[in-house]
């Protein structure tokens, strides 16, 4: 993982890049309270959390979401997020983790259309809800800790093998659910309105040249004021965000096209090739080019 520290985007260098070692990752019922770090971040793979314990919130999408026992979070590829929680002696964060890279599990998918098409969906759509609220929390705990027992009781000759089948498990026991909780379960996007305003704001204008008091005129605050609030909210400032929005452009267009490094700079906001290279090396800890090739 390279970090820089506070809330910074991070790009976390996961072990399912390496797809001969661990291109599936599970750890259950994981007290992580110590090892816990409030990092603004994404990754190139899917990440599903279970909440177990612990209280805080999620920042996804310009959307605010609030996190407690009982919430499923499902992130997609690239996706920047911020988790912030209350930890203390009293207080925990115990959770599910599932990681995988989307390619390497497809194929073990090909046998199970309709799980399928259900893992494109929440996948692939961008209407489709990514934080669940369990109304009933004990079948789904129970359905985790049985998985949990039987690989300690019995572990099979092929790891990979166990963890692609336990998830597709999962995603044959969540579909249902699923499916019931979307209706009534829109995220509450209404929470912080402004802030939520400044954040699409930034995604639709974060190629071009920034200026505070063009934000702020969109959002009928003072420059000042609409710093303030918006650092309030997220936990970083807004040139950070606009930042860590270029950086995942960036990311996406050299994993997924053959543009050559400046132009992708030039697409994500930073004109200035020098510059890019810098903040890019200085924010990943790996230059476009060796992150291309990762």
């Amino acid at each position: 993982m390279c970090s820089t520290g506070g809330t910074m985007l991070v790009f976390e260098h996961c072990p399912y890049l390496d797809l001969d070692r661990s291109p599936i990752t599970i750890e259950i019922c994981y007290d992580h309270s110590r090892g816990f770090k409030q990092l603004f971040h994404f990754h190139p793979g899917i990440e599903i959390i279970y909440v177990h314990a612990g209280v805080g919130s999620l920042v996804v999408e310009q959307t605010i979401h609030e996190v407690k026992p009982g919430t499923l979070i499902f992130m997609k590829p690239f996706q920047p997020h911020y988790l912030k929680l209350q930890i203390s002696p009293t207080q925990p964060y115990v959770r599910t983790l599932i990681k995988y890279d989307v390619a390497y599990f497809a194929e073990y998918l090909k046998a199970f259309p309709s799980i399928a098409q259900f893992h494109d969906y929440i996948c692939g759509d961008p209407a489709g809800l990514q934080v669940q609220y369990m109304s009933e929390r004990e079948p789904l705990e129970r359905f985790l800790a049985e998985h949990k027992e039987r690989l300690q009781r019995s572990p099979m000759c092929s790891p990979m093998e166990g963890n692609a089948l336990f998830l597709i498990a999962l995603l044959h026991f969540l579909y249902p659910l699923w499916q019931k909780g979307e209706p009534d379960r829109q995220p509450k996007r209404a929470e912080v309105p402004v802030v939520v305003r400044m954040m699409d704001w930034i995604n639709e204008n974060y190629d071009k040249e920034f200026q505070l008091e063009s934000l702020a005129q969109a959002v009928h605050l003072s420059p000042n004021h609409a710093s303030g609030l918006f650092r309030k909210a997220t936990g970083k400032t807004i040139t950070e965000f606009i930042i860590d929005r270029r950086l995942k452009q960036a990311c996406i267009l050299l994993k997924t096209t053959t543009r050559s490094v400046q132009e992708i700079g030039e697409k994500s906001g930073w004109p200035n090739f020098n510059y890019f290279c810098n903040i890019f090396k200085k924010r990943m800890g790996v230059t476009p080019k060796q992150y291309r090739n990762i």
